[in-house]
């Protein structure tokens, strides 16, 4: 499971918007190798107007995330997160794209009512993840 916190700034179309969040859901199936239940992608604008030129080129974007991932894993997404900004915005278009990753292990994590350390199952399919290890 991850959920992904978009920011980007104002003033892009409704398809630019879409076309990122469908991109960035790639960087969680492809990234870091989840399967598309569970993909969580949210989008927050800000306004550049109070930001300095560089921060209104950014786009910026939250991780967070069970533990376990592997920094394969994880430099997949980052260059995911790159890719997804250039194709729904243009190359170029993105001076800085920021990627904050923050894993938080099992017993901090529930889901259904079941905390993740509880649930075999799900803690096979999160080690089942880690590249690092193959």
């Amino acid at each position: 499971m991850a959920m992904l916190v978009g920011f980007i700034p104002k003033g892009y179309s409704d398809e630019q918007k879409a076309r990122f969040i469908r991109e960035c859901e790639k960087c969680e199936t492809l990234g870091l190798k989840l399967a598309p239940e569970f993909e969580h992608v949210y989008l927050h604008e800000f306004d550049g107007d109070h930001c300095d030129s560089v921060m209104k080129k950014s786009k910026i974007m939250l991780c967070y995330t069970a533990a376990g991932k592997g920094m394969t894993n994880k430099g997949d997404f980052v260059r995911l997160f790159k890719e997804a900004c250039d194709t729904a915005f243009g190359e170029g278009e993105t001076e800085n794209a920021v990627v904050i990753l923050e894993e938080h292990e099992n017993p901090l994590i529930s889901v259904d009512g079941l905390m993740r350390c509880e649930d075999a199952g799900t803690i096979a399919y999160l080690n089942s993840l880690n590249q690092d290890k193959q």
